[in-house]
């Protein structure tokens, strides 16, 4: 059952992506579209944390669970979409970037490549509600802070894994001073360093 459910929250996400591009390009009032994509935004990366738990403790690899990366990665893009449909950002812009980003992954392909190049459209929508939303902003601050609390180990499970996967390990040396610091492992990936499980 927990499979299941893992698999569904990891599907939630397409559907999420998918939204926040509707929510974009059909909103009229700017501010309330901005706001229902940050919150849609924190619900999405709950699912993400979520989904994992839940893979976890199925004890066996899910049905989508190789999908988990690329679908944050899309609804990264669909939260891009959604704020420069809105005006946000120019289109041109989000085009230079998109294809920026492609050319650099497609130069650099590692998962870390990637995350390098996701951030400015991972942090996009937050930077933007700070000035346009408050209050939304202030909620997502709280909620990270709160994942940061209460799933520590994720956070640094990924952080290593960034480090372990750049292009041409010049960060190894900096994730290998972390590991022995704090006292982990350094077999199998990042994550599983962290929670000392394979």
């Amino acid at each position: 059952m927990a499979g299941i459910i893992a698999d569904a929250l990891t599907a939630f996400r397409l559907c999420l992506a998918l939204y926040l591009v509707w929510v974009g390009f059909s909103s009229s009032d700017k501010v309330s579209a901005l706001t229902l994509i940050v919150y849609a935004l924190l619900l999405g990366w709950t699912a993400d944390i979520l989904d994992g738990w839940f893979a976890r403790k199925s004890n066996s690899p899910t049905r989508l669970g190789h999908f988990d990366f690329p679908l944050d990665m899309v609804m990264v893009a669909g939260s891009l979409l959604g704020v420069t449909a809105l005006g946000y950002i120019p289109a041109k812009v989000t085009a230079v970037y998109f294809a920026v980003a492609v050319a650099l992954v497609w130069k650099f392909p590692s998962k870390s490549t990637t995350m390098a190049v996701a951030c400015p459209a991972v942090f996009a929508p937050f930077v933007l509600a700070a000035f346009e939303v408050p209050y939304a902003f202030k909620l997502s601050l709280l909620w990270a802070l709160l994942v940061l609390v209460l799933d520590w180990s994720r956070f640094e499970g990924v952080v290593l894994e960034f480090i372990d996967t750049f292009p041409g390990g010049k960060l190894k040396p900096l994730g290998e001073k972390w590991r022995k610091w704090r006292g982990l492992t350094s077999v199998g990936n990042a994550y599983n360093d962290v929670n000392g499980k394979m």
